[in-house]
């Protein structure tokens, strides 16, 4: 009959204090991969074990410090413990000769049908640890490769994985109280200052690989601990918090030029307003002074034509006075040509004149009378009467024996 782990290892480990020990458990009928540990004391790093499992071929195994362990492939049968056995012997490699590990011993694995108990105690286990110790431990069994939910915690025997096991706590333990950079505050997002900027940040590991100092993961930097390497921490903003960051400030700075082009725009703007309503102003006053000059001269051309009207008026009444014909009546006397008394029309100005009669009154004919709108000029004296006329004497003696002519 297979045995099983009891429940009271799982009530032992909730109530004592942590202490590795224990062994794998193997699952009937399937093949596993289980690691055994030598004990080696006498300072060797490197030699060579000859291990022996029942059913199984022997194999040989170069192991090395500093647990000297080795993996070897089991499959039980229908048995319930599997009883393993090594001890050293030397061996040669390549025309090299490995010494054989100065140790004999061996270890016990119970056979079960299921893991479930091993799975329930490890989650017991793992319930007690706070969230970041019990993620620590995951990774540091991942990277030493041990199984804890097929592990029985409650086997007195001592094994390679306690030593792995001891050696993940003790340093997921300094790797957790070690100061960060970030602090108590969330490592993947809080809040920082970077470059007087107020922003998002997110810690960080870093180790010298190659003799550079580079970014590495938190798995690497448990590694690092786990190998007694060292390692370190920083605070960096989050990328996609910066490039948002960044875009906003291309956006401020965008807004701010927009901005300070419009302004500038708006100046120049009112700037040519200003100067084109100058220009305006000064053509309308251009324009304004045109038409006063116009409207001068067209006054002044009114007056003159005025003047000259009163003017002519003035001597026309004179003419009148002074007994001048008017153009009219002067081409009204005028004879027709070819008339037959144009001939005689000089000797009868030798003539001598009748005696004149008193002048009468000279009457204004309606076409000489002035404009209505000519100034009124002052009235006229009163005719004088013209002088008596003395015949002259005779041009010639023919002209004497003329008779006068009538009176017109």
């Amino acid at each position: 009959m297979r045995t099983s782990v009891g429940w009271a290892g799982l009530l032992w480990l909730c109530a004592a204090p942590w202490a590795w020990a224990g062994q794998y458990v193997l699952l009937a009928g399937q093949t596993q991969t289980v690691p055994i540990s030598a004990r080696v004391v006498n300072g060797e790093t490197r030699c060579n074990l000859r291990i022996s499992v029942p059913g199984q071929a022997d194999l040989e195994r170069v192991v090395q410090a500093p647990f000297f362990d080795a993996a070897i492939p089991i499959t039980p049968q229908d048995e319930e413990v599997v009883t393993v056995r090594w001890q050293g012997q030397f061996r040669r490699i390549n025309d090299q000769v490995v010494n054989g590990c100065p140790t004999q011993g061996e270890t016990r694995f119970k056979v079960v049908s299921n893991n479930a108990l091993t799975r329930a105690v490890w989650a017991s286990m793992r319930a007690q640890l706070p969230p970041a110790k019990a993620d620590c431990l995951r990774t540091a069994f991942e990277l030493d490769q041990v199984r804890p939910e097929w592990f029985d915690f409650n086997d007195p025997q001592s094994s390679g994985e306690d030593a792995k096991i001891d050696r993940a706590f003790a340093q997921c333990e300094a790797f957790l109280t070690r100061p960060k950079a970030w602090g108590s505050q969330n490592a993947q997002s809080h809040a920082c200052t970077v470059a007087g900027v107020k922003t998002r940040c997110e810690g960080f590991f870093t180790a010298s690989v190659n003799g550079k100092v580079q970014t590495i993961s938190r798995e690497a930097a448990i590694q690092n601990q786990l190998k007694n390497l060292p390692w370190s921490t920083g605070v960096r903003e989050i990328a996609s918090v910066r490039a948002s960051r960044i875009q906003q400030e291309k956006d401020r700075v965008a807004r701010d030029a927009a901005e300070e082009a419009a302004k500038l725009q708006a100046i120049e703007d009112a700037k040519l307003q200003a100067e084109r309503l100058a220009q305006e102003a000064k053509a309308a006053e251009q324009r304004a002074l045109q038409d006063k000059i116009a409207a001068l001269k067209a006054q002044i051309a009114e007056e003159k034509a005025l003047a000259a009207q009163e003017r002519n008026w003035v001597f026309r009444q004179f003419d009148k006075i002074k007994g001048v014909p008017a153009p009219e009546a002067k081409s009204q006397e005028a004879p027709k040509p070819g008339s037959p008394a144009a001939p005689a029309a000089a000797p009868a100005a030798a003539v001598p004149a009748a005696p004149a009669a008193p002048a009468a009154p000279a009457t204004v004919s309606p076409a000489a009378a002035p404009p209505a709108q000519a100034t009124p000029t002052a009235p006229l004296p009163p005719p004088v009467a013209a002088p008596a006329t003395v015949p002259a004497p005779a041009a010639n003696p023919a002209a004497r024996s003329l008779p006068p002519l009538p009176p017109s």
